[in-house]
């Protein structure tokens, strides 16, 4: 059985400290048992808006992550979103919790959530979307630690992430070997057009700080994630989020399909 409750609101007591315990990771000595906790990290976020030129010829990754809900053979959903409801959130409801699938999920604990029908965890899934929130799908040894699940490697993140309260912005400090667990998908391409004029609304929505203003025009960084709230909030839409080809998203649900 996974962690009780009570020693879950143990470990957020450390939440207001989270950037600095990031920066220890990079740290001699304790950064080596710190960055243990990020070994084996496979994630990446799927990008609402994506632009293709013959829709009925593509599978886009949203597509896919719906497959992975109905596929699973277990869907667990938290009653809320533990980064939201820590902050608090200004933007975005905490009612909008975590989405895990496969065998480790049902290690949690049920104070945390409830068992769901596919149709039910499709339904939490499409809500998020509507809201605005951008799905992370992936491993993450961190949820498997303060779940207490020990099946972690049958244990599959679905998280609704906003760029305000996300665990994710810890992201911009982490040292390259404990943040490269989180990468844009492969041959997700983010481009900026020229109708781009500087406004700088994409900068302020980046949740890692990829984005810049240079010679007055956006540009996308080497650190993206490809999350594609830049694309979302584009008041000129000059931002353009291409999806990968079909054999990069085939090798992505394969990888993810046997934790789910």
């Amino acid at each position: 059985m996974g962690r009780a409750a009570w020693q879950i609101r143990m470990i957020t007591v450390f939440w207001p400290v989270r950037e600095f315990l990031a920066r220890m990771v990079g740290w001699p000595v304790v950064g080596r048992w710190m960055r243990s906790t990020f070994r084996g990290d496979r994630a990446h976020f799927i990008p609402i808006h994506v632009e293709v030129e013959r829709p009925e010829s593509v599978v886009l990754p949203g597509q896919m992550v719906e497959q992975l809900i109905r596929e699973s053979s277990f869907r667990f959903i938290l009653h809320r979103c533990l980064c939201r409801s820590l902050e608090p959130c200004q933007r975005y409801p905490k009612e909008i919790g975590c989405l895990f699938l496969g065998e480790g999920a049902k290690e949690i604990v049920s104070t945390l959530g409830r068992e769901a029908s596919a149709e039910e965890a499709l339904a939490h899934h499409r809500k998020a979307l509507a809201l605005g929130l951008v799905p992370m799908v992936g491993k993450l040894r961190w949820d498997s630690l303060w779940l207490g699940v020990k099946r972690a490697d049958q244990l599959l993140t679905i998280c609704h992430c906003c760029e305000c309260c996300c665990y994710f912005r810890l992201y911009r400090i982490l040292p390259a070997e404990a943040a490269r667990g989180l990468q844009k998908l492969e041959g997700l391409e983010v481009r900026v057009g020229d109708a781009c004029d500087g406004c700088g609304i994409c900068v302020a929505h980046c949740f890692i700080k990829a984005m810049a203003i240079q010679d007055g025009k956006a540009r996308v960084g080497e650190n993206c994630r490809g999350c594609g709230r830049c694309a979302t909030v584009c008041p000129r839409q000059a931002v353009r989020i291409l999806p990968p080809p079909a054999a990069s998203l085939e090798k992505f649900l394969r990888r993810v399909r046997s934790l789910a």
